[in-house]
């Protein structure tokens, strides 16, 4: 049959070459098609609205804060399918010393250790900080519906919404190897009457 002629019909896909083991050159290039990832479906992140003006001081405007929770919301689905995607990782590298040692350092001498439990560890740290984030704006817009309410916001307000945040994102930082943000004792966000 003759492919690409009037009648529509495309080649078929050509099988790849069957792949060859062949012992490693110690060279760092890996190649046309190897050790690349393209996402069919990437993450598009919300846009960051705009508002015209400009001005000193802080202000607080209710739908932003709206805007600012959905926008947190929308991060939640990527970073658990990046979680999901992890779970099923396994290696099969072999029964050698090196294969081993890699097999360990990836997933663990049984599949739950290793930077496979890091990362997912990391991710969850990283949902439980956004969850508690949008949760926590959420709570400030529904507090502060008006301009009027919002001129009556403290600083204790917000440290009370965001309760939690910051431990979440700590946690994602240590459990990633890193430090958090530090606490300076004797600092706080508010003057000690909740302003």
């Amino acid at each position: 049959m003759t492919y690409g002629t009037l009648d529509g019909t495309l080649p078929p896909t050509p099988t790849p070459p069957e792949h060859k083991a062949q012992e490693w050159d110690g060279s760092s290039d890996l190649g046309t098609g190897h050790g690349t990832y393209n996402n069919p479906d990437p993450f598009t992140p919300p846009a960051v609205p705009k508002k015209g003006g400009g001005g000193k001081g802080t202000s607080v405007d209710t739908p932003s804060m709206d805007v600012f929770a959905s926008n947190i919301d929308l991060l939640l689905k990527p970073v658990q399918k990046a979680s999901d995607a992890l779970t099923p990782v396994t290696v099969a590298s072999g029964a050698f010393y090196h294969a081993n040692q890699i097999r360990t350092k990836v997933t663990g001498t049984n599949g739950d250790d290793g930077l496979k439990a890091q990362y997912i560890k990391v991710l969850n740290d990283l949902t439980n900080g956004l969850t508690d984030l949008r949760e926590g704006v959420k709570t400030l817009a529904a507090k502060y519906k008006t301009v009027d309410d919002a001129n009556g916001m403290k600083s204790k307000d917000l440290t009370d919404a965001m309760d939690g945040v910051t431990d979440d994102f700590n946690t994602m930082m240590s459990d990633n190897g890193g430090t958090g943000a530090v606490s300076t004792p004797g600092l706080s966000p508010t003057d000690g009457n909740g302003g």
